[in-house]
């Protein structure tokens, strides 16, 4: 389960966004981390397929998730699945150590354009330490918070 890619024709008022999850030193994928993708695959697994309106692809330096924004009045609206998934991955991370997985070290957890142009951003929105768990309330707010200054810009 390498990667998982929906078709998604944009709505008026969506826009796409990646979502990646990095760490600072080493690396962050399935091979050194077959305990964490357990329970990523076992998350993905879990979102009913109505609700898979993200990609996510996999990288060495950690996975990406490419979701559609809803923009509106009241500012921007990410499924809760998505919001989910990112907590799903930061803590799988964490459990995977425990079961022994050795790659360790801080993940950042990254909001940016998907389309790169002179003008896209990359905000660093949060930090997260070895073995530490995360709320989906810490993520959401992390998240909002890049969309935030990302469309203030």
């Amino acid at each position: 389960m390498d990667s998982h890619c929906i078709e998604h024709n944009s709505s008026p008022g969506e826009e796409p966004v990646t979502i990646k999850i990095r760490v600072v030193t080493g690396c962050f994928h399935r091979e050194h981390s077959p305990a964490a993708y357990f329970f990523i695959d076992q998350a993905i697994t879990n979102i009913p397929a109505k609700e898979r309106q993200f990609d996510f692809v996999e990288h060495e330096s950690g996975p990406e998730i490419v979701a559609w924004i809803a923009l509106g009045t009241a500012g921007f609206t990410l499924a809760k699945s998505v919001i989910d998934l990112v907590t799903a991955i930061i803590n799988a991370r964490a459990k995977g150590r425990e079961r022994g997985d050795r790659p360790d070290g801080k993940l950042v957890l990254i909001v940016r354009d998907s389309h790169r142009t002179d003008a896209s951003t990359e905000k660093f929105v949060m930090e997260i330490y070895d073995k530490e768990l995360v709320s989906s309330k810490q993520v959401a707010t992390a998240i909002e918070k890049g969309l935030q200054k990302r469309k203030s810009k």
